[in-house]
């Protein structure tokens, strides 16, 4: 199939995890903007995967992997390394080689034989031991790696290594600490670090700025002053490195030059130009505060960086409210149209959307509910779209995610950024949802994801709310059903007059009790058997429920007893007593039984009010019925 049938643009897809939110939005943007201005569309797989979490839910990510249509990109872009279980990461490629036809390129990190997009950020840790040791003086260098089999930590330790070897300066067994390639390990770290007070370390360089702060604050927090007692170094140069103090010495990775250098790859890749070995980015040492150094060439902007940050945490201290609110209108919601509406209210919640849309996977069942899969169905149903302001008016389609067809639904005549999220539980998908965004700024964070996560659940809630209402609804029918004639049984009857009474009382018209009992079924067991005798049940309540007018009920509250109530002004119980008794006679005169039918029958008719007892009514129909009874046994005698 075509890959540019809609517009005849070239689709990248790109495989990218959410992380720290202002390197992810200067990645989307920085790249969004480079592939626009060779005409190209972006179209983001986006998962949420927690640092060494092995919950279900987490390992749901894998099911966007396998749902992305792979085989109908015209270059594929990984950022493996924001993708941290090792288990996501063999899927990724598992897929990519079984199912891409197309270039992939790995950005930041060398992935076996992929091609690849990097910086020297790596190599400049030997630079970094350089200045530690010939500027500062530094003697003993310890270093904070990630966790084992992160592909930059390992590349960044082994040149720690080679240039520590080189100088000829010591590695003491407490001088290389696992972390987390975060924020949660730097108290362990630190105690690590110095735990030995026979070499405690002058410097500590960290394989990320997100350690190096963790590092850096555990060690106030113990008295030292940082650089005067210890100095730490980080790489990637986050927006944090600037925010606090002391500002932080680390790697400056430039990733919108990276981004663009990915692009121009991308382009002769599609286009099969050559291609030069080699797609290594410079980076650069920014000294700063936390080794002593503050050289005027790498001053920032601190004015710039912090208006961001304010704005950053303006926004951030409006969303728990805004969620939470969220969250209240979600679960206020009794329908799906509801559920949609306060969607609709709150499509601009966490970002502007250009367009939003909702896809459901699975199917409706007989219960009301709907039936969803471990993974998204072949083929899926649209039941909400927002597009420019708007909400499109209601039209539920289905598109086929097999093929080719999920992406041409997105394309225009412009190139465009468009976001893929997966909704899901622990278990199931639920479907997925496709997002684009007012600005090339803005991208899928945390807060988008518990957005996206409130809506999942709200929709899959929804949907056991309706099943659990219908087989509740069910299982009452059956409580107030008689299981052998599908009649009404005693309970079914007392609800029907309890809810029609006072409406009775208010008309004051006059209502029948009438009771019936089949004559002669212990005759007919005895002869026939008990199976004959259900038969002549079954086929008596037949001939009752039809000649039961239709604004009363009938119901079988015995063996052989049948109750009826209905106003008498619609239908006279005389008439109503001719009708079954000639409906048996037809019956019998048919043959269809090795029996006859016959039944007795009595009434008592009265005008409702509040003192009334229904058990009264029923006992005068017993008495009239009973009298009936003997005089068909006189007969037969």
């Amino acid at each position: 199939m075509d890959r540019e049938a809609k517009n005849r643009k070239k689709n990248i897809g790109v495989f990218f995890n959410c992380s720290e939110v202002r390197f992810q939005k200067r990645f989307c943007h920085s790249l969004s903007s480079a592939a626009r201005k060779k005409d190209y569309n972006i179209i983001f797989f986006m998962t949420f995967e927690v640092i060494d979490d092995e919950s279900d839910f987490n390992k749901m990510n894998e099911k966007m992997i396998k749902f992305a249509p792979i085989e109908y990109m015209d270059a594929i872009i990984v950022a493996f390394d924001t993708f941290d279980r090792e288990s996501i990461r063999q899927v990724l490629e598992d897929e990519l080689r079984k199912r891409a036809t197309c270039p992939v390129i790995s950005f930041r990190e060398k992935y076996k034989d992929f091609y690849s997009v990097t910086s020297n950020a790596n190599d400049a840790i030997i630079n970094m031991v350089n200045h530690l040791a010939d500027y500062h003086h530094c003697k003993n260098i310890a270093f904070m790696a990630g966790y084992p089999h992160h592909y930059d930590s390992n590349e960044r330790l082994a040149i720690y290594k080679k240039i520590m070897k080189y100088k000829e300066l010591p590695i003491y067994e407490n001088s290389i600490f696992y972390g987390d390639m975060w924020r949660f390990k730097g108290e362990e770290a630190f105690r690590y670090f110095f735990a030995d007070p026979d070499h405690i370390p002058d410097a500590i360089i960290c394989a990320n700025d997100h350690m190096a702060r963790a590092l850096c604050n555990a060690a106030i927090e113990h008295g030292l002053d940082i650089p005067g007692d210890l100095i730490v170094t980080g790489v990637d140069d986050i927006a944090e490195a600037v925010e606090y103090h002391p500002t932080l010495t680390t790697v400056s990775v430039d990733i919108e030059a990276m981004n663009i250098r990915t692009i121009e790859l991308v382009d002769k890749l599609i286009n099969k130009q050559y291609i030069k070995s080699g797609n290594a980015v410079p980076a650069k040492i920014m000294y700063r505060e936390s080794c002593g150094c503050n050289g005027e060439e790498v001053v920032i902007p601190y004015q710039h960086q912090l208006n961001q940050y304010y704005e950053r945490m303006s926004h951030l201290l409006g969303q728990p409210h805004n969620q939470t609110m969220f969250q209240i209108g979600l679960d206020g919601c009794d329908t799906m149209e509801e559920l949609l509406e306060t969607i609709q209210k709150n499509i601009n919640l966490v970002i502007k959307h250009k367009s939003f849309f909702i896809f459901l996977s699975g199917r409706d069942n007989e219960n009301g509910g709907r039936d969803f899969k471990e993974d998204i169905t072949d083929e899926v149903e649209q039941v909400f779209g927002y597009r420019d302001g708007k909400r499109l008016p209601e039209n539920t389609r289905k598109i086929r995610t097999d093929t080719a067809q999920l992406i041409n639904e997105f394309e225009n005549e412009k190139p465009r950024t468009v976001y893929f999220s997966l909704l899901h539980d622990s278990n199931n998908c639920i479907g997925f949802v496709v997002s684009e965004f007012q600005s090339l700024n803005d991208t899928v964070d945390q807060y988008y994801f518990d957005y996206l996560l409130k809506i999942s659940l709200a929709i899959n809630k929804h949907y056991m709310a309706s099943e659990l209402k219908y087989l509740l609804e069910q299982s009452k029918q059956k409580s107030l059903t008689d299981f052998m004639t599908k009649l009404s049984n005693r309970r079914g009857f007392d609800q029907f007059v309890s809810q029609n009474r006072k409406e009775w009382i208010k008309t004051g018209e006059e209502i029948a009790f009438m009771t019936l009992d089949l004559d002669g079924l212990k005759k007919i067991n005895d002869v026939l058997g008990h199976e004959s005798g259900d038969l002549a049940i079954s086929a008596a309540a037949k001939i009752i429920k039809k000649k039961c007018p239709d604004s009363g009920l009938c119901a079988r509250t015995g063996g052989d007893e049948f109750l009826m109530v209905f106003p008498a002004k619609k239908a006279s119980p005389v008439d109503v007593a001719a009708k079954i008794e000639s409906g048996m006679k037809k019956r019998n005169a048919s043959g269809a039984f090795p029996f006859k039918l016959s039944i007795s029958i009595g009434w008592h008719t009265t005008v409702l009010d509040k003192a009334t007892r229904i058990e009264d009514c029923l006992a005068e129909s017993d008495q009239k019925m009973y009298e009936m009874k003997k005089n068909h046994h006189k007969e037969e005698t």
